[in-house]
């Protein structure tokens, strides 16, 4: 009895593998390169910027080259703020990324484009600012 057992245990076994199916499918992979021409941009400088110590946050929107038009707490401005760009027209957009100087203290810088190949610049300073060049860069792009 035990024999026959085993052998139907075996057949069983067997039997489930025998019809076991297998499912497939195909993956299409597909990549589109586009290659990019180039143009150029002015610098977004802002210049020398003097601001009073122990300062308060507040924010220079370019161009800001006359102490008339100066937030409270900013003394002097020798840049524009505004760069221009090889006469090429950008759709509308804002960039905002963070400036660093040498001891990795940052500011924020909003940039906008204002009319066609014009950007313009709001600079966030902290409160009690550090002395230093604050620099980032970002990539302006077009579409066509």
């Amino acid at each position: 009895m035990r024999k026959y057992f085993l052998l139907s245990a075996v057949a069983l076994m067997i039997s489930g593998t025998a019809n076991a199916t297998t499912d497939y499918a195909e993956v299409t992979a597909k990549a589109t390169i586009e290659v990019a021409g180039t143009f150029t941009c002015e610098d977004l400088d802002f210049g020398t910027i003097v601001v009073k110590q122990n300062n308060s946050v507040m924010s220079l929107v370019a161009p800001g080259s006359t102490s008339e038009s100066l937030p409270e707490g900013i003394i002097s401005v020798s840049g524009s703020g505004v760069a221009m760009c090889d006469g090429t027209s950008f759709s509308d957009g804002k960039i905002s990324l963070d400036l660093k100087n040498e001891n990795n203290q940052t500011m924020n810088l909003l940039v906008d484009k204002v009319a066609g190949d014009t950007l313009v610049g709001t600079l966030t300073i902290p409160t009690e600012v550090k002395a230093g060049t604050y620099t980032g860069s970002f990539t302006v792009t077009q579409t066509y």
